[in-house]
């Protein structure tokens, strides 16, 4: 565990290493079990989202393009950065997209990865800070955290 994090267990079958402070801000569900939950802390206006999805594409590539894509292409101020990256995640196939939107008046930077479970089932992990802080090395070191701990309920 990176020091300054503590072990975050969802009930939904998945955990993460979270910066001290953080804590469950929001969740959203839809029918068939996809669900959204977002993690945060009061005054920060940095996010971890983690989204779960059953009808994700054999294409993470594609899903970012064609099913992520063109809701985020709605938001004020978007704009992709450079190109959706194919990669693995724990052996599975991936894909990496960045990007930039305006957010409650400031300009944001995120990270997206997606990965494929198989049998449709997707999940996606999105940080979010200030455009302006991108580079901060605490920013580096949560992102690089989140994806080494990152870890789903194998089922």
């Amino acid at each position: 565990m990176p020091a300054g994090f503590r072990r975050y267990d969802a009930p939904e079958g998945f955990s993460v290493a979270l910066p001290g402070g953080w804590r469950r801000l929001d969740t959203s569900r839809v029918p068939g079990g996809a669900y959204r939950v977002v993690f945060g802390a009061s005054g920060d206006p940095r996010t971890l989202v983690v989204t779960y999805s059953r009808r994700a594409g054999a294409d993470p590539v594609a899903v970012w393009r064609d099913d992520v894509e063109p809701g985020l292409a709605r938001r004020h101020g978007y704009r992709r950065i450079g190109a959706i990256r194919a990669t693995t995640f724990r052996g599975r196939e991936a894909a990496d997209m960045e990007w930039v939107a305006r957010a409650d008046g400031a300009r944001v930077r995120t990270f997206g990865r997606g990965y494929l479970l198989g049998g449709g089932r997707s999940f996606s992990l999105r940080w979010t800070t200030l455009a302006g802080d991108w580079a901060d090395p605490g920013n580096e070191r949560a992102l690089a955290a989140f994806l080494a701990t990152f870890r789903e309920r194998r089922g």
